[in-house]
């Protein structure tokens, strides 16, 4: 994509961007209605819909950016894309959904957030020793294989858990049962998911060029920018399931992808390069304290018996922090 888009104005591309940009809206608001109907359909919960399917469809975008970055030698920028992904999911999609509608917390996002703080010890925990005997990380080779095995125990678990404490009860549409309808809604989610991975595709690419244009290093471009830009598909799937009022789907999704942006993403860019990926000092400074406060608060919503939702108010502090790791990336990578 960036070698057609390349040659191209720079004004063009801008037109490129928003049009791309309004497409994966108008893409995402498809992908969550049909995503609903195959939940009654089957009658799965909202949330397993969310953490599965519409995940994996919104989580394409960084699966390839990453890993095509990654074979091309530029670490920073595939580990900075999954990890800058992660935070801007958890801050500011989340964040300004609940601006459109309050988003459920249920105990089920405590359990996937405890399934994401494992996997996240998991990728960081194996690099300390080296980084303090050398103070730079690196992620060995075979940790994106093992990343990459978990990803069928993380579906079983989800599966497990749902067989156990359903929450959601589907309605019984007789209509929606038969074989034409099933197919047909699977063909429109999966299609929407991929026309949605292609236009984030499309939106990444311009959006590179264009920053690459002003000045913008890598650096900042792969955790700020790319991983927004990503991160598109989860932002327009949250807005426009808190405004239907299935927020389920909202933080089924966003926990989902994060999950994924761990064992799939940053998984699949560790298993192709040969002797694993190097990690720049930033990500011990900036990247994963970062994702650790961001993850610590969310905590405070998922863990708290009190806490049932994300509201407006919580919505604008959410936010708020997502523009603090902004301007912290701005302020210290330059």
């Amino acid at each position: 994509m960036l070698e057609l888009l390349m040659p191209l104005n720079i004004v063009v591309i801008a037109i490129i961007l928003l049009v791309s940009l309004y497409l994966l809206s108008k893409s995402a608001d498809f992908l969550v209605d049909n995503a609903v109907k195959l939940s009654k359909i089957l009658k799965v919960p909202e949330m397993v819909i969310g953490a599965t399917i519409v995940s994996l469809g919104t989580t394409l975008p960084e699966f390839s950016a990453s890993t095509l970055s990654a074979i091309r030698g530029n670490f920073g920028f595939a580990l900075g894309n999954s990890i800058g992904s992660i935070i801007t999911n958890t801050s500011l999609v989340l964040g300004v959904g609940a601006l459109y509608g309050a988003i459920p917390v249920t105990r089920k996002a405590s359990q996937k957030l405890s399934i994401l703080n494992i996997v996240v010890l998991i990728l960081i925990l194996p690099t300390i020793p080296r980084v303090l005997r050398t103070g730079e990380g690196t992620i060995p080779q075979w940790m994106g294989g093992v990343l990459l095995f978990l990803i069928p125990i993380y579906v079983l678990i989800l599966i497990a858990q749902e067989k156990k404490s359903p929450e959601i009860e589907i309605p019984d549409y007789e209509e929606l049962e038969s074989h034409s309808n099933l197919f047909l809604t699977t063909l429109f989610v999966l299609g929407s998911a991929f026309f949605v991975a292609f236009c984030a595709s499309v939106l990444v690419a311009s959006a590179e060029i264009i920053a690459t244009r002003i000045g913008i290093s890598d650096i900042v471009i792969s955790a700020t920018l790319v991983a927004f830009g990503t991160s598109v598909p989860e932002l327009s799937t949250a807005i426009s399931s808190a405004k239907t009022g299935h927020g389920g789907i909202a933080i089924g999704n966003v926990m989902g992808a994060n999950i994924l942006n761990i064992l799939l993403v940053t998984g699949a860019s560790i298993a192709v390069i040969p002797g694993g990926i190097t990690i720049p000092n930033s990500f011990y400074l900036i990247h994963f304290p970062a994702m650790i406060v961001v993850l610590a608060i969310f905590g405070y919503f998922a863990y708290n018996n009190k806490q049932n939702e994300i509201n407006h108010r919580e919505g604008i502090l959410l936010t708020g922090i997502f523009g603090i790791y902004l301007l912290a990336n701005i302020i210290f990578t330059q």
